[in-house]
C-alpha cells in the first residue's frame, strides 16, 4: 500500500497549528490525516519493525525538522506551536515543504520565505549520511522525551532502573512505596552487589526545583544518588549539588536510553566502505 513521503506531513501539520494555540502532537494526528486524505487503513498501517504507525512517526519527523528550522517551538513534551516565522511562512506558503526547503530556512535564520526551486544540496554521500544519521537520533531523542510522558510514575520508575540496570551492569530493585522514605530505588553497582546508588525518579512537567533535591540528598546519608526527572531543574537546584549525586533532566534521559538501548531499537545497521588505495598499490 502506496503511503505519502515524509515531505507531504510538513505543511499539514504547520497548517495545524495556525491558530497559534498550543497542541499535543498527538492530537493532531486525524487532521493531518484528513489534510491527506489518508484511508482508514493507512491511518493505522504500522511501520516496519515499530510499535507505532506510518502516521505517528511521520509526524513526529515532520514536528523536528520544522523546529529545526524555527517554524515551530516545542512548550513542553509532546507540546508544539507554531512561531512567528512560521506564521509569516503560511501567508505565502510554497506548494510543498521538502527537506531542501527546510535546510535553506535553517541556514537563512532570518529569512521568512526561500525558493523552494532555488534550493541546493551539494553533500557529499558521506556527509549527507552522517547528517542523515544525526538527524534519525536527535529525532528519537524527542520522541523518547514525549513518549516517557505517557508511562504511569510507577512505571517511570521501573524504566529508569532498567535504565541504570543497563548503564551499572548490577541488579536495580524498586522500594516499596509506603516504606521508601522519599527513595523509589536502589541500584547495585556492579553485579556482586559491591556498592549502591539511590535513585529519586520524578515523572514531572515542572521543573524541579532545591527542595525535593536538598530533600533527597537528606536520605543518601553520604551514599551515590541519582535524580532523574522528565522535566528539566531550575538552576537554583543545579548549584551546590555534591559530587556523589547526579541530576539527570529529560533531555540527558533520553539521551542515554538512545546510547544503552533502552526503549529504542535497532532498525538497521549501515556500514560506509572507502577505496583501500594502498591495497592497489601492491599491485603497480
Amino acid at each position: 500500500m502506496e503511503f505519502p513521503a515524509y515531505t507531504e506531513f510538513n505543511l499539514p501539520l504547520l497548517k495545524a497549528l495556525e491558530d497559534g494555540d498550543e497542541h499535543r502532537l498527538v492530537d493532531l494526528h486525524g487532521k493531518i490525516s484528513d489534510d491527506l486524505g489518508l484511508s482508514a487503513e493507512q491511518r493505522s498501517q504500522p511501520m516496519p519493525n515499530k510499535n507505532q504507525t506510518y502516521v505517528y512517526d511521520m509526524v513526529s519527523w515532520a514536528s523536528y525538522r520544522l523546529k529545526k528550522a524555527g517554524l515551530l517551538s516545542r512548550p513542553g513534551p509532546g507540546i508544539v506551536k507554531i512561531t512567528r516565522r512560521g506564521t509569516t511562512i503560511l501567508k505565502n506558503p510554497p506548494s510543498k515543504i521538502t527537506w531542501k526547503y527546510l535546510r535553506d530556512l535553517e541556514s537563512s535564520p532570518n529569512a521568512t520565505h526561500v525558493d523552494p526551486d532555488q534550493t541546493k544540496d551539494d553533500e557529499i554521500p558521506v556527509n549527507a549520511m552522517r547528517r542523515a544519521h544525526k538527524e534519525v537520533r536527535d529525532a528519537v531523542y524527542s520522541q523518547l522525551e514525549d513518549a516517557v510522558l505517557t508511562v504511569s510514575d510507577n512505571g517511570f520508575e521501573r524504566l529508569v532502573l532498567d535504565l541504570l540496570e543497563q548503564m551499572y551492569g548490577g541488579k536495580a530493585e524498586q522500594t516499596q512505596r509506603s516504606r521508601d522514605g522519599g527513595i523509589d530505588g536502589i541500584v547495585h553497582k556492579d553485579r556482586l552487589g559491591l556498592g549502591k546508588i539511590i535513585v529519586q525518579a520524578k515523572k514531572w512537567t515542572k521543573q524541579v526545583d532545591p527542595r525535593p533535591v536538598r530533600e533527597f540528598m537528606g536520605v543518601l546519608h553520604g551514599q551515590d544518588g541519582v535524580f532523574i526527572t522528565t522535566s528539566t531543574f531550575t538552576p537554583s537546584a543545579r548549584k551546590s549539588v555534591p559530587s556523589n549525586v547526579i541530576l539527570i533532566d529529560g533531555t540527558k534521559l533520553a539521551e542515554l536510553m538512545w546510547e544503552y538501548g533502552v526503549g529504542v531499537s535497532k532498525v538497521e545497521n549501515l556500514e560506509i566502505k572507502d577505496l583501500a588505495v594502498e591495497y592497489f598499490d601492491k599491485f603497480k
